[in-house]
């Protein structure tokens, strides 16, 4: 068993998947990205996550990470080296072949996240493709029939942007993100309604939009849009623009990045 760790800025995903014959996720568990979380404070949750889905710490015989927070990657390999004995494999490290090439101005500013998903990307037949990512930050990617990652766009995430309208003015109620269907809905008759209304339709647009200019590059017409992140169902059924939504993309990509670097 492969256990895979995606740490955003947000929330940690722990992932086990399984590969004898496919590559099967086993169990999937997600907690919130708290950067004074010790080794000895996840190891509890861990173990009671493991539990549950009847699988214990000895049927892990490999890990690899992905982070783009460097106190929580931190805590994490904290964690495997005192509970698991394990060497980790960690995406951007020293001596890991990432399989691809990363055609940008500074090839390590590229997020770690980013780099899997190209890589996912490449290796599920699905490429070349614009990979949309909605995380904390809402990202747009290229990548190219080879699985090269060729850059892209950096938006705020929908619940960033939420939680900034509410703190930014005073007169401003705290709402939830939901999904609105229905296009009469576009036009809000109370402050919460209009609020609900600019957040979703307003994030639809932006998305359409931005993925409308890049396509409209000749070089990127023939891309498929693929949608990942723990958002990305939301706006299922309002995106014309998206081919396939595969929220699990980056732990799948770092299960193939292990067995890329790793004899199995």
């Amino acid at each position: 068993m492969i256990l895979v760790i995606d740490c955003g800025n947000t929330n940690t995903v722990f992932a086990l998947y399984s590969y004898s014959k496919k590559i099967e996720q086993c169990g999937c568990w997600r907690i919130n990205n708290d950067t004074k979380r010790t080794a000895d404070m996840y190891y509890p949750w861990l173990l009671q996550m493991l539990d549950l889905s009847n699988f214990k710490i000895k049927d892990i015989t490999g890990i690899c990470i992905a982070s783009v927070v460097p106190e929580s990657l931190f805590n994490i390999k904290s964690l495997i080296r005192k509970y698991f004995k394990i060497s980790p494999l960690v995406v951007g490290e020293e001596g890991m072949d990432l399989g691809l090439k990363v055609n940008i101005d500074n090839p390590k500013e590229a997020g770690a996240d980013r780099i899997v998903n190209s890589y996912a990307t490449e290796k599920l037949g699905l490429s070349p493709a614009i990979v949309i990512d909605f995380g904390t930050a809402t990202t747009f990617d290229l990548v190219g029939e080879d699985g090269s990652y060729n850059g892209g766009i950096i938006a705020p995430g929908i619940n960033l942007s939420l939680e900034s309208l509410y703190m930014a003015a005073a007169s401003l109620p705290r709402v939830s993100l939901k999904a609105l269907t229905d296009r009469s809905s576009i036009i809000g008759k109370n402050t919460i309604n209009a609020m609900e209304s600019g957040i979703f339709w307003g994030y639809v647009s932006m998305i359409e939009g931005l993925i409308q200019k890049i396509k409209s590059n000749d070089d990127y017409s023939d891309y498929k849009v693929i949608a990942t992140g723990g958002l990305s169902h939301l706006f299922k059924k309002s995106l014309s623009c998206v081919d396939l939504i595969r929220d699990d993309l980056t732990l799948v990509g770092l299960v193939y990045l292990y067995l890329k670097n790793k004899s199995v």
